[in-house]
């Protein structure tokens, strides 16, 4: 069973939560944002489900609490920041302020992250950046859970890229994705309400196509070959540029607890208004308007843009409060 929550109470819930474990003030803020984020545009896997684990893992001391970032310039579009071990979602937020920052200055801003942790929805990060004016190219690494393709067994992480850009005067196109067929997260929502998956999207213990989330063992990658690659080029743009692990050298974010998981990630801005005089914001509206007017195909009303199912959720979610099943709202409201 799921309950509606006004946004409002449940983000003073998750921050509350997270705080009290030991979280800083600005580290729970930071965190709840991005979770808050996830949940009202219809993406929970990454949302306040994830609050317990975030908890159990600080207090196993696979988490450091306070940790502070730091950022080393070593190119003029190229920096490095070190999450220091820290929380994924706040190593991220302070690398895309610093791509913004260095894509304003030289047309291209390139932060690479390492030593930090799960950073949440990248959408979050994309959106930042667009509302800025400016493209953005994210990805994460994550331990392994996805057979490559061909295989039987795990050995990619779900491995997402996000993309992000301005719209003059409307919402911005956002593509956030896993390589895998689905994320392993939308698995957990599945069996915490109880729900079948879709065919093609996860295998068994012996390798077999499976619809019950609680059989699924690995899943699969999108569009077969074309996924497993994209899902090592992102291992070897973060993790293995960074000279941190990859596949299944990853520590488990369910396993482990004691460990600091020493993930990688990439940020990439670009500023549009450094590559000529014309407008990359109204030309991104026009293609919208146009999509829109694509003769769509039996079963759908009208063509919509990445983004658009998120926003119309979004605003639901504004009026009627965010849908969180029981279990997650008593595990928030338990003192």
């Amino acid at each position: 069973m799921t309950t509606r929550i006004k946004i409002e109470e449940l983000h003073a819930l998750a921050f509350n939560k997270l705080h009290q474990a030991g979280y800083p003030k600005d580290v729970a803020q930071q965190v709840t944002d991005v979770l808050i984020h996830a949940d009202s545009r219809g993406v929970h896997s990454h949302g306040v489900i994830r609050v317990e684990h975030y908890c159990h893992r600080l207090s196993q001391g696979g988490m450091k609490p306070d940790a502070k970032s730091t950022i080393e310039r070593i190119a003029p579009s190229v920096a490095i920041l070190d999450g220091d071990d820290g929380m994924g979602h706040c190593a991220m937020i302070d690398a895309t302020k610093e791509a913004i920052s260095i894509a304003k200055e030289n047309a291209v801003g390139f932060v690479s992250v390492k030593n930090t942790s799960h950073c949440g929805a990248l959408s979050y990060f994309a959106e930042m950046a667009a509302k800025q004016g400016l493209i953005s190219i994210s990805m994460t690494q994550t331990d392994t859970c996805v057979a490559p393709y061909g295989g039987a067994e795990r050995f990619w992480g779900t491995n997402p890229i996000a993309f992000g850009f301005p719209v003059e005067n409307g919402n911005p196109v956002i593509i956030d994705m896993a390589t895998s067929a689905t994320a392993f997260g939308k698995l957990l929502h599945a069996k915490e309400t109880g729900s079948d998956i879709s065919l093609g999207l996860a295998i068994d213990k012996d390798g077999v196509e499976t619809t019950n989330p609680h059989e699924a063992t690995t899943l699969l990658p999108f569009g077969q070959h074309k996924g497993s690659g994209i899902a090592l080029a992102i291992d070897a743009l973060t993790g293995m540029l960074m000279g941190a692990n990859f596949s299944n050298h990853i520590v488990r974010m369910y396993d482990d607890y004691d460990k600091m998981r020493k993930l990688a990630s990439l940020m990439i801005v670009i500023d549009p208004s450094k590559f000529g005089g014309h407008s990359f914001a109204s030309m991104m509206a026009q293609m919208v308007s146009e999509l829109h007017q694509v003769k769509p195909a039996p079963g759908f009303d009208q063509v919509v843009a990445p983004n658009e199912p998120q926003v119309a959720y979004f605003e639901a979610c504004q009026k009627q409060g965010i849908p969180v099943t029981d279990s997650i709202y008593q595990y928030l409201t338990n003192h």
